[in-house]
Protein backbone atom coordinates (compact mmCIF):
# COMPACT_ATOMS: atom_id res chain seq x y z
CA UNK A 1 0.00 0.00 0.00
CA UNK A 2 1.27 3.43 -0.93
CA UNK A 3 -0.04 6.66 0.62
CA UNK A 4 0.70 10.15 -0.71
CA UNK A 5 -0.12 13.11 1.56
CA UNK A 6 -0.11 16.74 0.41
CA UNK A 7 0.10 19.49 3.04
CA UNK A 8 -1.09 22.52 1.13
CA UNK A 9 0.85 25.77 1.46
CA UNK A 10 3.59 24.89 3.97
CA UNK A 11 7.03 26.28 3.15
CA UNK A 12 10.03 24.06 3.84
CA UNK A 13 11.14 26.81 6.21
CA UNK A 14 7.88 26.68 8.18
CA UNK A 15 8.16 22.90 8.54
CA UNK A 16 11.85 22.88 9.46
CA UNK A 17 11.12 22.62 13.19
CA UNK A 18 9.29 19.33 12.65
CA UNK A 19 11.76 17.80 10.21
CA UNK A 20 14.49 16.53 12.55
CA UNK A 21 12.05 14.57 14.71
CA UNK A 22 10.79 12.77 11.58
CA UNK A 23 14.33 12.00 10.41
CA UNK A 24 15.20 10.57 13.84
CA UNK A 25 12.15 8.30 13.52
CA UNK A 26 13.26 6.79 10.22
CA UNK A 27 11.89 9.21 7.63
CA UNK A 28 14.09 10.15 4.72
CA UNK A 29 13.65 13.74 3.66
CA UNK A 30 14.22 16.19 0.87
CA UNK A 31 14.84 19.53 2.56
CA UNK A 32 13.57 21.60 -0.35
CA UNK A 33 10.97 20.48 -2.90
CA UNK A 34 11.21 22.89 -5.83
CA UNK A 35 7.69 23.84 -6.81
CA UNK A 36 6.15 25.10 -10.04
CA UNK A 37 5.84 28.58 -11.48
CA UNK A 38 3.31 29.94 -10.79
CA UNK A 39 3.69 28.42 -7.32
CA UNK A 40 -0.02 27.73 -6.80
CA UNK A 41 -2.10 24.76 -5.68
CA UNK A 42 -3.55 23.47 -8.94
CA UNK A 43 -0.42 23.83 -11.04
CA UNK A 44 1.72 22.17 -8.35
CA UNK A 45 -0.65 19.26 -7.70
CA UNK A 46 -1.02 18.54 -11.40
CA UNK A 47 2.77 18.57 -11.74
CA UNK A 48 3.01 16.09 -8.86
CA UNK A 49 0.43 13.76 -10.40
CA UNK A 50 1.54 13.97 -14.03
CA UNK A 51 5.28 14.32 -13.51
CA UNK A 52 5.38 17.18 -15.98
CA UNK A 53 5.47 20.97 -16.00
CA UNK A 54 2.75 23.27 -17.34
CA UNK A 55 4.03 23.38 -20.91
CA UNK A 56 2.97 19.73 -21.12
CA UNK A 57 -0.08 19.38 -18.87
CA UNK A 58 -1.55 22.83 -19.59
CA UNK A 59 -2.76 23.83 -16.08
CA UNK A 60 -1.32 27.31 -15.68
CA UNK A 61 -2.89 28.62 -12.46
CA UNK A 62 -5.86 28.33 -10.10
CA UNK A 63 -7.75 30.81 -12.30
CA UNK A 64 -7.48 30.78 -16.09
CA UNK A 65 -9.37 32.47 -18.94
CA UNK A 66 -10.91 31.59 -22.27
CA UNK A 67 -8.63 33.50 -24.67
CA UNK A 68 -11.39 34.16 -27.19
CA UNK A 69 -13.70 35.90 -24.66
CA UNK A 70 -11.40 36.69 -21.69
CA UNK A 71 -13.97 34.96 -19.46
CA UNK A 72 -12.36 34.00 -16.14
CA UNK A 73 -12.59 30.30 -15.25
CA UNK A 74 -12.05 29.23 -11.64
CA UNK A 75 -10.67 25.70 -11.34
CA UNK A 76 -11.79 25.24 -7.73
CA UNK A 77 -14.63 23.02 -8.90
CA UNK A 78 -12.20 21.10 -11.15
CA UNK A 79 -13.66 22.85 -14.17
CA UNK A 80 -14.10 20.56 -17.17
CA UNK A 81 -12.34 23.01 -19.49
CA UNK A 82 -9.03 21.65 -18.17
CA UNK A 83 -10.01 18.74 -15.92
CA UNK A 84 -10.72 16.44 -18.85
CA UNK A 85 -9.63 13.19 -20.47
CA UNK A 86 -6.47 14.72 -21.94
CA UNK A 87 -5.30 15.65 -18.44
CA UNK A 88 -6.55 12.46 -16.77
CA UNK A 89 -4.48 10.31 -19.13
CA UNK A 90 -1.30 12.13 -18.07
CA UNK A 91 -1.75 11.27 -14.37
CA UNK A 92 -0.20 8.46 -12.38
CA UNK A 93 -3.77 7.26 -11.76
CA UNK A 94 -4.09 6.39 -15.44
CA UNK A 95 -0.74 4.58 -15.54
CA UNK A 96 -1.68 2.63 -12.42
CA UNK A 97 -5.12 1.66 -13.74
CA UNK A 98 -3.59 0.59 -17.05
CA UNK A 99 -1.56 -1.90 -15.02
CA UNK A 100 -4.58 -3.17 -13.06
CA UNK A 101 -3.79 -1.00 -10.02
CA UNK A 102 -6.38 0.77 -7.88
CA UNK A 103 -6.37 4.29 -6.43
CA UNK A 104 -8.29 6.47 -3.98
CA UNK A 105 -8.21 10.29 -3.90
CA UNK A 106 -9.34 12.47 -1.01
CA UNK A 107 -9.68 16.23 -1.52
CA UNK A 108 -7.13 16.15 -4.33
CA UNK A 109 -7.54 18.95 -6.91
CA UNK A 110 -8.14 18.37 -10.63
CA UNK A 111 -9.52 14.85 -10.16
CA UNK A 112 -13.26 15.31 -10.83
CA UNK A 113 -14.45 12.95 -13.52
CA UNK A 114 -11.18 11.01 -13.64
CA UNK A 115 -12.32 7.49 -14.63
CA UNK A 116 -8.99 5.98 -13.56
CA UNK A 117 -9.56 6.78 -9.87
CA UNK A 118 -11.52 4.00 -8.19
CA UNK A 119 -12.74 5.93 -5.14
CA UNK A 120 -12.93 9.73 -5.20
CA UNK A 121 -13.88 12.08 -2.35
CA UNK A 122 -13.82 15.68 -3.55
CA UNK A 123 -13.40 18.66 -1.24
CA UNK A 124 -16.61 20.19 -2.62
CA UNK A 125 -18.62 17.05 -1.82
CA UNK A 126 -17.29 17.02 1.74
CA UNK A 127 -18.22 20.68 2.19
CA UNK A 128 -21.77 19.96 1.05
CA UNK A 129 -22.11 17.15 3.59
CA UNK A 130 -20.72 19.34 6.37
CA UNK A 131 -23.06 22.17 5.29
CA UNK A 132 -22.59 25.92 5.82
CA UNK A 133 -19.84 27.73 7.74
CA UNK A 134 -17.62 24.68 8.00
CA UNK A 135 -14.10 25.28 9.31
CA UNK A 136 -10.99 24.15 7.46
CA UNK A 137 -10.09 22.04 10.50
CA UNK A 138 -13.35 20.11 10.02
CA UNK A 139 -12.58 19.61 6.33
CA UNK A 140 -9.17 18.21 7.26
CA UNK A 141 -10.74 15.91 9.85
CA UNK A 142 -12.93 14.51 7.08
CA UNK A 143 -9.81 13.99 4.96
CA UNK A 144 -8.13 12.17 7.85
CA UNK A 145 -11.16 9.94 8.41
CA UNK A 146 -11.51 9.09 4.71
CA UNK A 147 -7.80 8.32 4.48
CA UNK A 148 -7.68 6.01 7.47
CA UNK A 149 -10.82 4.21 6.26
CA UNK A 150 -9.22 3.72 2.84
CA UNK A 151 -6.08 2.32 4.50
CA UNK A 152 -8.14 -0.08 6.61
CA UNK A 153 -10.08 -1.21 3.56
CA UNK A 154 -6.81 -2.58 2.21
CA UNK A 155 -7.98 -2.55 -1.42
CA UNK A 156 -6.11 0.44 -2.87
CA UNK A 157 -2.59 0.46 -4.27
CA UNK A 158 -2.40 4.26 -4.02
CA UNK A 159 -4.20 6.64 -1.65
CA UNK A 160 -3.65 10.35 -2.35
CA UNK A 161 -4.92 12.89 0.21
CA UNK A 162 -4.63 16.66 0.51
CA UNK A 163 -4.96 18.68 3.73
CA UNK A 164 -6.03 22.29 3.13
CA UNK A 165 -6.17 23.92 6.57
CA UNK A 166 -2.78 25.58 6.88
CA UNK A 167 -2.97 27.18 3.45
CA UNK A 168 -6.41 28.66 4.11
CA UNK A 169 -5.52 30.01 7.55
CA UNK A 170 -2.22 31.45 6.33
CA UNK A 171 -4.06 33.46 3.70
CA UNK A 172 -6.50 34.72 6.29
CA UNK A 173 -4.23 35.36 9.29
CA UNK A 174 -0.61 35.09 8.08
CA UNK A 175 1.84 32.23 7.67
CA UNK A 176 3.27 32.64 11.17
CA UNK A 177 0.00 33.52 12.89
CA UNK A 178 -1.18 31.56 15.96
CA UNK A 179 -4.10 30.25 13.90
CA UNK A 180 -1.89 28.90 11.11
CA UNK A 181 0.72 27.47 13.48
CA UNK A 182 -1.96 25.74 15.55
CA UNK A 183 -3.26 24.15 12.37
CA UNK A 184 0.26 23.04 11.44
CA UNK A 185 0.60 21.38 14.83
CA UNK A 186 -2.76 19.65 14.28
CA UNK A 187 -1.65 18.42 10.87
CA UNK A 188 1.41 16.76 12.38
CA UNK A 189 -0.91 14.75 14.64
CA UNK A 190 -2.91 13.75 11.54
CA UNK A 191 0.33 12.50 9.98
CA UNK A 192 1.10 10.50 13.12
CA UNK A 193 -2.38 8.97 12.99
CA UNK A 194 -1.94 7.95 9.36
CA UNK A 195 1.47 6.40 10.09
CA UNK A 196 0.04 4.53 13.09
CA UNK A 197 -2.87 3.21 10.99
CA UNK A 198 -0.49 1.96 8.30
CA UNK A 199 1.69 0.15 10.84
CA UNK A 200 -1.36 -1.43 12.49
CA UNK A 201 -2.25 -3.08 9.19
CA UNK A 202 0.97 -5.13 9.53
CA UNK A 203 1.51 -5.07 5.78
CA UNK A 204 4.21 -3.48 3.61
CA UNK A 205 3.60 0.23 3.02
CA UNK A 206 5.22 3.38 1.72
CA UNK A 207 4.24 6.86 2.92
CA UNK A 208 5.21 10.03 1.04
CA UNK A 209 4.41 13.43 2.54
CA UNK A 210 5.03 16.66 0.67
CA UNK A 211 4.09 20.32 0.52
CA UNK A 212 3.05 21.78 -2.83
CA UNK A 213 4.26 25.34 -2.19
CA UNK A 214 4.98 27.86 0.56
CA UNK A 215 3.65 31.24 1.65
CA UNK A 216 4.90 34.81 1.84
CA UNK A 217 3.68 37.87 3.70
CA UNK A 218 1.78 40.60 1.80
CA UNK A 219 2.87 44.24 1.95
CA UNK A 220 1.30 45.87 -1.12
CA UNK A 221 -1.19 45.28 -3.93
CA UNK A 222 -0.83 45.65 -7.68
CA UNK A 223 -3.61 45.96 -10.29
CA UNK A 224 -2.18 45.54 -13.82
CA UNK A 225 -5.57 45.71 -15.57
CA UNK A 226 -6.07 49.20 -14.14
CA UNK A 227 -2.77 50.13 -15.78
CA UNK A 228 -3.83 48.59 -19.11
CA UNK A 229 -7.12 50.51 -18.96
CA UNK A 230 -5.20 53.81 -18.89
CA UNK A 231 -2.39 52.88 -21.25
CA UNK A 232 -1.87 53.24 -25.00
CA UNK A 233 -3.51 49.76 -25.25
CA UNK A 234 -6.70 50.84 -23.46
CA UNK A 235 -8.92 50.28 -26.50
CA UNK A 236 -7.59 46.75 -26.89
CA UNK A 237 -8.39 46.19 -23.24
CA UNK A 238 -11.93 47.54 -23.65
CA UNK A 239 -12.39 45.28 -26.68
CA UNK A 240 -11.38 42.26 -24.55
CA UNK A 241 -8.29 41.59 -26.63
CA UNK A 242 -5.92 41.71 -23.67
CA UNK A 243 -6.28 41.01 -19.95
CA UNK A 244 -4.36 39.89 -16.89
CA UNK A 245 -6.00 37.06 -14.95
CA UNK A 246 -5.10 35.94 -11.44
CA UNK A 247 -6.35 34.97 -8.03
CA UNK A 248 -4.72 37.21 -5.44
CA UNK A 249 -1.24 35.95 -6.23
CA UNK A 250 2.41 36.76 -6.81
CA UNK A 251 1.90 35.96 -10.50
CA UNK A 252 -0.78 36.77 -13.08
CA UNK A 253 -1.49 35.20 -16.47
CA UNK A 254 -1.49 37.54 -19.48
CA UNK A 255 -3.94 36.73 -22.28
CA UNK A 256 -3.87 38.45 -25.65
CA UNK A 257 -5.22 38.13 -29.15
CA UNK A 258 -2.87 40.84 -30.42
CA UNK A 259 0.10 40.32 -32.71
CA UNK A 260 3.30 38.99 -31.18
CA UNK A 261 5.14 42.28 -31.57
CA UNK A 262 2.40 44.20 -29.75
CA UNK A 263 2.55 41.68 -26.91
CA UNK A 264 6.30 42.11 -26.68
CA UNK A 265 5.80 45.86 -26.38
CA UNK A 266 3.33 45.35 -23.54
CA UNK A 267 5.82 43.05 -21.82
CA UNK A 268 8.58 45.63 -22.15
CA UNK A 269 6.26 48.30 -20.72
CA UNK A 270 5.40 46.23 -17.63
CA UNK A 271 9.00 45.13 -17.10
CA UNK A 272 9.80 48.77 -16.29
CA UNK A 273 7.21 48.96 -13.47
CA UNK A 274 8.76 48.79 -9.95
CA UNK A 275 6.35 46.12 -8.67
CA UNK A 276 7.27 43.69 -11.46
CA UNK A 277 10.10 41.21 -11.10
CA UNK A 278 9.90 39.76 -14.61
CA UNK A 279 7.38 39.22 -17.41
CA UNK A 280 7.86 35.70 -18.80
CA UNK A 281 6.74 34.77 -22.30
CA UNK A 282 5.37 31.23 -22.72
CA UNK A 283 6.89 29.60 -25.76
CA UNK A 284 6.26 26.30 -27.54
CA UNK A 285 3.24 24.51 -28.90
CA UNK A 286 -0.20 25.22 -27.52
CA UNK A 287 -0.98 22.48 -24.94
CA UNK A 288 -4.23 23.93 -23.67
CA UNK A 289 -7.32 25.83 -24.74
CA UNK A 290 -6.51 28.31 -21.97
CA UNK A 291 -2.85 29.00 -22.66
CA UNK A 292 -1.83 32.60 -21.90
CA UNK A 293 0.81 34.54 -23.80
CA UNK A 294 2.89 35.10 -20.69
CA UNK A 295 3.12 35.19 -16.90
CA UNK A 296 3.73 38.38 -14.93
CA UNK A 297 5.92 37.57 -11.91
CA UNK A 298 5.73 40.20 -9.18
CA UNK A 299 8.32 41.25 -6.66
CA UNK A 300 8.35 39.67 -3.23
CA UNK A 301 5.43 40.68 -1.00
CA UNK A 302 3.50 42.36 -3.84
CA UNK A 303 0.07 40.78 -4.33
CA UNK A 304 -1.40 40.93 -7.83
CA UNK A 305 -5.12 41.13 -8.47
CA UNK A 306 -6.89 41.20 -11.83
CA UNK A 307 -9.58 43.81 -11.16
CA UNK A 308 -10.43 46.70 -13.47
CA UNK A 309 -12.86 49.53 -12.82
CA UNK A 310 -15.64 49.23 -11.65
CA UNK A 311 -14.60 45.91 -10.05
CA UNK A 312 -13.61 46.04 -6.40
CA UNK A 313 -10.56 44.47 -4.72
CA UNK A 314 -11.22 41.05 -3.21
CA UNK A 315 -7.92 40.25 -1.51
CA UNK A 316 -6.95 43.35 0.47
CA UNK A 317 -7.50 41.50 3.73
CA UNK A 318 -5.15 38.71 2.67
CA UNK A 319 -2.14 38.34 4.97
CA UNK A 320 -0.10 35.73 3.13
CA UNK A 321 0.10 34.46 -0.45
CA UNK A 322 2.08 32.53 -3.03
CA UNK A 323 2.50 32.33 -6.80
CA UNK A 324 5.98 33.86 -7.18
CA UNK A 325 8.75 32.19 -9.11
CA UNK A 326 10.37 29.76 -6.63
CA UNK A 327 13.86 30.64 -7.88
CA UNK A 328 13.24 34.26 -6.91
CA UNK A 329 11.25 33.79 -3.67
CA UNK A 330 12.68 30.83 -1.79
CA UNK A 331 9.72 30.64 0.61
CA UNK A 332 7.62 29.27 -2.25
CA UNK A 333 9.30 25.86 -2.07
CA UNK A 334 7.97 22.92 -0.09
CA UNK A 335 9.52 19.72 1.32
CA UNK A 336 9.19 15.96 1.02
CA UNK A 337 9.29 13.08 3.53
CA UNK A 338 9.32 9.33 2.87
CA UNK A 339 8.87 6.33 5.16
CA UNK A 340 8.36 2.69 4.30
CA UNK A 341 9.61 -0.61 3.00
CA UNK A 342 11.00 0.76 -0.27
CA UNK A 343 12.78 3.75 1.23
CA UNK A 344 16.12 4.03 2.96
CA UNK A 345 15.95 5.24 6.56
CA UNK A 346 16.87 8.73 7.70
CA UNK A 347 18.46 9.77 4.40
CA UNK A 348 18.64 13.53 3.83
CA UNK A 349 18.87 15.07 0.36
CA UNK A 350 19.02 18.76 -0.31
CA UNK A 351 16.45 19.26 -3.07
CA UNK A 352 14.41 17.75 -5.87
CA UNK A 353 11.57 18.90 -8.12
CA UNK A 354 7.86 18.40 -7.53
CA UNK A 355 7.40 16.74 -10.94
CA UNK A 356 9.62 13.89 -9.69
CA UNK A 357 6.83 12.64 -7.40
CA UNK A 358 4.82 10.85 -10.11
CA UNK A 359 7.79 8.90 -11.53
CA UNK A 360 8.83 8.04 -7.94
CA UNK A 361 5.38 6.50 -7.43
CA UNK A 362 5.74 4.68 -10.74
CA UNK A 363 9.04 3.27 -9.49
CA UNK A 364 7.25 1.94 -6.39
CA UNK A 365 4.68 0.19 -8.60
CA UNK A 366 7.24 -0.98 -11.16
CA UNK A 367 5.21 0.53 -13.97
CA UNK A 368 5.95 2.87 -16.85
CA UNK A 369 4.75 6.45 -16.59
CA UNK A 370 5.69 8.80 -19.47
CA UNK A 371 6.56 12.25 -18.13
CA UNK A 372 9.29 14.86 -17.79
CA UNK A 373 10.34 13.98 -14.23
CA UNK A 374 12.66 11.28 -12.88
CA UNK A 375 12.38 8.95 -9.85
CA UNK A 376 14.06 10.28 -6.72
CA UNK A 377 16.57 7.43 -6.63
CA UNK A 378 18.53 8.78 -3.66
CA UNK A 379 15.77 7.73 -1.25
CA UNK A 380 15.23 4.17 -2.54
CA UNK A 381 16.84 1.21 -0.79
CA UNK A 382 17.57 -0.49 -4.10
CA UNK A 383 19.95 2.31 -5.08
CA UNK A 384 21.92 2.36 -1.83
Amino acid sequence: MNVLISLDGISYRSFAGYMQHRIENGYSCCKKLITTFPSVTFTAHVAAMTGSQLDRHGVFDNIVARPETMERVALYGDHEILCNEALHKQTIFHSLARNAGTSCCVHWPMTSGNPYIHHLVTESSSKKKLKANVSVEEIDRVALHETTQAIKAGIYDLIATRFVGYDALSHQYGKDSPEALHCLELLTTHLDHIEKTLKEMQKPFNLIIFSDHGQSDVQSFFYPNEILAKSQWKQHFRNKQIRFVGDGSGALLFYSSLAHQQNKEIMAFFNQIPEVHRFYELAGDKPSACKPFGILDLKHMVCGEDIAFPEQPKYQEMKSLHGYHPANVDEMNGFLLCLGDAFTKSKVIEETNIENIAPTLAQLFRIAHPCDGQPIKDIFKEYE
